[in-house]
């Protein structure tokens, strides 16, 4: 058996929590406890493999220790956990004030992209973008779910880049339906195409100014439909598709 990246970012949390060295069978009974389906001899090649990298140095019959490189990544590996989980729970939307708080949240990010956008994207992505509002046919569904994305890659801001990623992660492509749903039975879907093409002409003219103002009153409208939407009556269908969204 092959080990992995969870079995070691697993060892290395173990190592990095344990006062003393660690040896093999320690640590197989550790990643066990851990729910690793994992040998002693996989174990063993890991630790090798970790002695390679410089990770861990080898005490003898001791067992190992982190270096101070090992820690480095332990904590780094650590920190990047959390962070997931954080982000994890807050895009856990469970109610129609959930969806609400997520394009408020998401109106602050694009505005600040779709400016950046207008001063920073390459030609090819401006054209890119202009092919994207005029596709037609089954491509306009895969355009209306990649469109914001697209300009927060655009915005070549790389704080902007890092939270767009997040924000509109592949397994989040259910939550871009359910809008473009509430959008058609609300008779919308029209305009924020229309909208969509507005930001996109404002970011070809290198308009920060127009595109940030299309951007907010794009999302201003989207915001305003999910309301009425969930106030009509169809807040339990909001709440039914919400719960359908896996992010595991």
């Amino acid at each position: 058996m092959r080990h992995t990246p969870a079995m070691e970012s697993a060892l290395l949390a173990i190592m990095n929590s344990h006062a003393g060295p660690v040896g093999a069978r320690a640590a197989t009974r550790h990643l066990r406890e851990h729910g690793f389906d994992i040998s002693e001899s996989t174990v063993s090649r890991l630790l090798t493999d970790l002695d390679e990298r410089a990770l861990t140095r080898s005490l003898g019959k001791k067992g190992r220790v982190l270096t101070e490189e090992g820690r480095r990544v332990a904590a780094n590996q650590r920190l990047d956990s959390r962070r997931a989980s954080s982000f994890a729970d807050a895009l856990s939307l469970r109610d129609v004030h959930d969806l609400v708080d997520h394009l408020a949240c998401r109106r602050g990010i694009e505005r600040e992209a779709a400016r950046a956008a207008a001063l920073r994207a390459r030609p090819e992505e401006v054209s890119h973008l202009r092919a994207m509002v005029e596709a037609g046919g089954s491509a306009r569904l895969q355009e209306r779910v990649a469109f914001h994305k697209t300009i927060g890659q655009a915005s070549h801001n790389k704080q902007v880049q890092a939270i767009s990623t997040t924000l509109f992660d592949e397994r989040l492509d259910p939550l871009e339906r359910l809008l473009i749903m509430i959008g058609i039975r609300q008779d919308a879907l029209v305009r924020w195409d229309q909208e969509h093409r507005d930001i996109v002409a404002s970011i070809s003219d290198r308009d920060a100014d127009g595109a940030e103002r299309f951007m907010v009153v794009h999302l201003d409208g989207m915001i305003r439909e999910t309301e009425q939407f969930a106030n009509s009556g169809n807040a339990h269908l909001i709440h039914t598709l919400l719960a359908e969204i896996d992010l595991a």
